[in-house]
């Protein structure tokens, strides 16, 4: 599954991620200082995995990713071990929810947006969804046609009302 030709952007669907849920559900945010690891696959095959250590020592809220990363074109392998600062806002009805940092520098400008899921979106680093420029899959989807309707002087929403699927 790949890009479509009317748009060139990386969906999230496309990419590795990493979630504060997964962190939560294996209970890493329970205090002081774990050791983990995960890895992804597609089609039942093994594409990455990465080790990781999270740190929720007051005053010293982390995550530290280690993994290998292979280019491929060249085949040159980067060792990266790095770290990405948390965050925490107190819940409603007790307790707390983490977030990521998001460590990444776009046009010179650093985004520390808080977010709940980073993204290996072509780059070396994880980032969120914003510095990487990702949409979603089921965006690019419904306006697959506008194209075509305008080629056929139809206004796109007037196309898409009238097409629309029914499952």
């Amino acid at each position: 599954m790949g890009r479509w030709s009317y748009s060139d952007r990386w969906t999230v669907e496309e990419c590795k991620s990493f979630t504060t849920k997964f962190l939560n559900e294996h209970n890493y945010f329970d205090g002081g200082v774990r050791w983990g690891g995960m890895s992804w696959s597609r089609g039942g095959e093994k594409t990455g995995s990465i080790s990781f250590v999270v740190s929720t020592v007051e005053g010293d809220e982390y995550v530290r990713f280690q993994y290998t990363q292979t280019d491929g074109h060249t085949g040159e392998k980067t060792e990266l071990d790095y770290k990405i600062n948390l965050d925490s806002t107190p819940c409603y009805f007790g307790g707390r929810r983490w977030w990521f940092i998001c460590p990444l520098v776009v046009n010179g400008q650093a985004c520390n947006r808080r977010v709940g899921v980073l993204y290996l979106g072509g780059g070396k680093y994880f980032g969120c969804r914003h510095c990487y420029n990702l949409t979603y899959e089921s965006s690019k989807e419904s306006h697959k046609f506008d194209r075509m309707f305008l080629r056929m002087g139809i206004d796109p929403n007037i196309g898409r009302r009238l097409f629309k699927r029914e499952i």
